[in-house]
């Protein structure tokens, strides 16, 4: 299929079954594929593509979504990449379903994902987040929507409110069955409790407090690309005051181009209760797994809330939701899982004071065509010029 002889062009194997996230379209697409063979190859048979792969003379592997969602990424295919393999490209930034010293030491491969041209969208998803869990606007818009059904009013009834009740609602699944869930959901205000209602005290809804995010305090967790803008925005769109711990060190606030505090001990009770918010944003890796856990989470102030926009493993989500039960975490706001293939955790979805994302931080037309752009340069980088990719990780 790709072909022999010296005036063979260097070939990239793209992988998939039906969704295809690449702009095939664009100028830059069709410029590369008069030096490049871009490999189209729709995975309905997983032996036989096994096959392919290990009998091809493919130079690159563009790793799409569905390869890695689907079949569980380049890893299970090990011991099928082709002797001719010489790097693999990610068209976004986390890779932690590969292990990239390990491609590199043993197969000598190049690996190399967009770097930072995805901080914007990740930090806008930040954004809506953090605004959620100080305005708890997902609840608003349900209780809007569905149990106050447009009556602005009624809705209204639930400012002041610390109690919850049990509710049951009907699902109807995918295969058209049925089926019900109860779940908590916060209880409205008697017209009784509203007389004399100071608000200013007691402007809660189910006991959780709801704020203005100005003014507070930022801890952000993973101050790389994605962390730093997620800071710009914060500090110069919402007003907050932001905190960073880096592991590699503190930056200089005039390349930021806004104020930010580095903290330099995530061991310090100081650093954790500072935070009125604290977000998650950093690579999966062994030294950022569970970074929010019980005991950093004890040394938070009561109400904190926590987003995470960095990876699943971040967080022990037990302790999350057993710091949401008891009030040390106000609200969160997660756009990433621990088990995004096999199904999040139920105790989640079935929280009203938590906000959920479906792993969307740079999910955005505007993104597939610059990271398809993106992509497209490393491949020339290292299949053309030579080199080793434009954005390199191991």
């Amino acid at each position: 299929m790709t072909g022999n002889g010296k005036d063979r062009k260097p070939s990239v194997l793209i992988p998939y079954l039906q969704l295809w996230d690449i702009a095939d379209h664009i100028d830059e697409w069709l410029r590369l594929s008069e030096v490049i063979d871009f490999i189209k190859y729709r995975v309905t048979d997983v032996d036989a593509f096994k096959r392919f792969f290990k009998a091809s003379d493919v130079e690159c592997l563009w790793v799409t979504d569905d390869f890695v969602e689907s079949l569980g990424g380049p890893s299970e295919f090990w011991e099928f990449y082709p002797k001719s393999l010489k790097a693999m490209v990610v068209p976004w930034v986390g890779c932690d379903f590969i292990d990239g010293q390990r491609l590199r030491k043993e197969k000598n491969i190049v690996l190399c994902n967009i770097g930072p041209n995805a901080s914007d969208s990740v930090a806008d998803a930040a954004l809506l987040l953090v605004l959620s869990c100080f305005r708890m606007t997902s609840f608003w818009e349900h209780c809007f929507r569905f149990a106050a059904l447009g009556n602005v009013a009624d809705t209204k009834n639930y400012i002041g409110g610390r109690e919850l009740n049990q509710i049951d609602i009907s699902l109807v699944n995918s295969n058209g069955s049925q089926s019900s869930q109860s779940y908590d959901f916060p209880e409205a205000v008697s017209p009784s409790q509203r007389s004399g209602l100071n608000m200013s005290k007691s402007f809660t809804i189910g006991g959780k407090s709801v704020d203005s995010p100005t003014g507070k305090n930022a801890l952000i967790l993973g101050f790389g690309s994605i962390g730093q803008t997620i800071g710009k925005r914060l500090s110069l769109g919402l007003g907050m005051n932001i905190y960073y711990y880096k592991r590699k060190g503190s930056i200089p606030d005039d390349e930021l181009g806004y104020n930010a505090k580095f903290c330099q001990d995530l061991s310090s009770r100081e650093t954790w209760y500072l935070a009125a918010v604290i977000v998650v944003s950093p690579p999966g890796t062994a030294s950022t797994k569970h970074i929010i856990n019980e005991k950093t989470l004890s040394m938070c102030k009561d109400g904190v809330r926590i987003v995470n926009v960095g990876r699943g493993t971040c967080v022990d989500e037990n302790a999350l939701i057993n710091a949401l039960n008891s009030g040390k975490v106000n609200s969160c706001g997660l756009d990433v899982f621990k088990d995004e293939n096999t199904g999040i955790s139920k105790d989640l979805l079935r929280r009203w004071d938590v906000t959920l994302l479906p792993h969307i931080g740079s999910a955005v037309s505007d993104m597939v065509i610059k990271q398809t752009i993106i992509t497209l340069q490393n491949i020339k980088s290292i299949l053309i010029d030579g080199k080793d990719g434009i954005y390199p990780i191991n």
